[in-house]
């Protein structure tokens, strides 16, 4: 490939998405991320113990390299969107769960909870204790939806260990990463020195200004920069649209590219136990290559979920376009002008 001019990165890492047929909302997997310069994603919890293991033909059949969370319930997210999963720790079935998490290690990273208010409903925090004590028993992490918590975030944050993932880190709705003077919270600091992992997946709601850019300014940035896209928000503006636009974003906000860029490539191969093989271009590594060209640009991104004409837009200057994507060796992806 004639690359001059380009930039030339290792293979892109979504850690946070949905894919079809994993859920019936999720992407269309190959389409959408080889064509972003993703080589790797990971399915944050669509399937349970119950449907998880019917999709293993598709994800080992599918050149995109694909590995998931276990979702706590037991059929994951297949209500949505007519209605909320069921978290109820009376009704985890915790043998399944070992099973499946035993019969599955290269494909699994963990379980997952999403403990929004209007999901846990008055159980609060039971079902984040719970999935944390099941997690710990298993000897496995969690990665934990904080959208809108039943409490005060710095509460479940000191119940997070080394290598649990807190996702949409920057959303502003309820408890928060910052307080009232845009502080961070000291849970969310005493939780980054135990090593719990934050996660920046916006999707269409889960992001704001309010947070991010003084999170930002005092140093408190992504450790992992992902989408949580489905098919509802995948090439949405003026939130997540692909992987890209997060990179660009997020360094239009202050972050040095060089670490916006580790946050979508090396520290999520090292969560996953696959540092060294991808998410690099050293020599000996699978060779999982994008090729971008930088462009000047100006589009919106911000805090305004899709179709909601309240929230914040911010100019973003400059965008990246997928030149080529290389999955092990093949070109899965390339523009007509390489």
């Amino acid at each position: 490939l004639e690359a001059e001019g380009c930039l030339v990165t290792p293979g892109l890492i979504d850690h946070h998405c949905h894919l079809a047929p994993l859920s019936h909302i999720g992407l269309p997997a190959e389409a959408v991320c080889f064509a972003s310069g993703v080589t790797t994603a990971v399915d944050a919890g669509s399937c349970g113990c119950d449907n998880f293991e019917k999709h293993l033909p598709f994800m080992e059949s599918s050149r995109l390299r694909i590995l998931a969370y276990l979702h706590v319930c037991s059929t994951g997210l297949d209500s949505l969107p007519a209605a909320m999963e069921d978290v109820d720790p009376a009704h985890f079935n915790r043998e399944e769960i070992r099973r499946v998490l035993e019969r599955n290690p290269a494909r699994l990273l963990g379980l997952k909870l999403r403990t929004s208010a209007e999901i846990v409903k008055e159980a609060g925090y039971e079902p984040l204790q719970a999935t944390v004590a099941l997690a710990r028993e298993l000897g496995t992490e969690v990665m934990v939806h904080c959208t809108n918590p039943p409490g005060a975030l710095g509460e479940l944050l000191s119940s997070l260990g080394p290598k649990d993932v807190l996702t949409h880190m920057y959303m502003n709705k309820g408890s928060k990463l910052t307080d009232a003077q845009g502080e961070i919270i000291p849970e969310a600091a005493e939780a980054r020195r135990r090593g719990v992992v934050f996660e920046a997946a916006d999707a269409r709601a889960h992001f704001s200004f309010e947070v991010s850019e003084p999170a930002i300014a005092a140093g408190f940035k992504p450790d992992i920069i992902a989408t949580d896209l489905t098919k509802l928000s995948m090439y949405l503006r003026p939130t997540a649209f692909n992987l890209t636009n997060q990179l660009a974003k997020y360094t239009q906000l202050g972050i040095p590219f060089e670490e916006v860029l580790k946050a979508s490539t090396a520290t999520p191969a090292r969560l996953m136990g696959l540092a060294g093989e991808i998410g690099t271009l050293q020599e000996g590594a699978c060779a999982d290559i994008a090729v971008f060209r930088r462009e000047e640009s100006r589009f919106p991104f911000g805090d305004r979920p899709y179709g909601d004409p309240d929230g914040a837009l911010r100019p973003c200057n400059w965008r990246l376009r997928t030149q080529a994507t290389v999955r092990a060796g093949e070109t899965v992806y390339r523009d007509i002008n390489i």
